[in-house]
């Protein structure tokens, strides 16, 4: 006996699970106040994001909107995450998102430390207006110029 009882509960804490993962990379889960103990259902592998991988790579999105790059852009990003540790390469790609225009600032730190204390210091912040999201970025795609991840 108890068998469809075990199976629905390991259902639903597996759904639990999911749900909190797919909040997470989406960056917004608050801790729900469970009514009992799902106890060790999901490891604490699993409730990171997947950007949590220091890299000395910083994505930067929602800085600015394509028609807000300019000439001076580049520069000010660098002198802006020098605060953090030495800049080796700014590069800023335009590129369509879902239909939409958007731009990725991808910045090159001389290490991970530097890149993991921009990241802190940049993610949520406001720039002109808009809420940035900064998260470290794979070496090999951004060595592959590949900005789409």
């Amino acid at each position: 006996g108890g068998g469809a009882v075990a199976t629905a509960e390991a259902a639903a804490a597996n759904a639990a699970a999911l749900s909190r993962v797919a909040a997470i990379v989406q960056g917004g889960y608050q801790t729900p106040a469970h009514p009992f103990n799902i106890g060790a259902a999901a490891s604490p592998a699993a409730q990171a994001p997947a950007t949590a991988v220091p890299t000395k790579i910083v994505l930067l999105r929602n800085m600015v909107s394509p028609d807000e790059v300019d000439a001076d852009l580049e520069g000010e990003i660098q002198e802006e995450c020098t605060k953090y540790g030495t800049v080796e390469q700014v590069v800023i790609a335009k590129m369509d998102e879902g239909g939409a225009s958007i731009v990725k600032i991808l910045v090159a730190f001389a290490d991970a430390d530097s890149a993991s204390k921009a990241v802190d210091a940049l993610d949520k912040r406001y720039f002109g207006g808009k809420i940035v999201r900064a998260s470290c970025y794979p070496v090999d795609k951004f060595e592959a110029k590949d900005y789409s991840a």
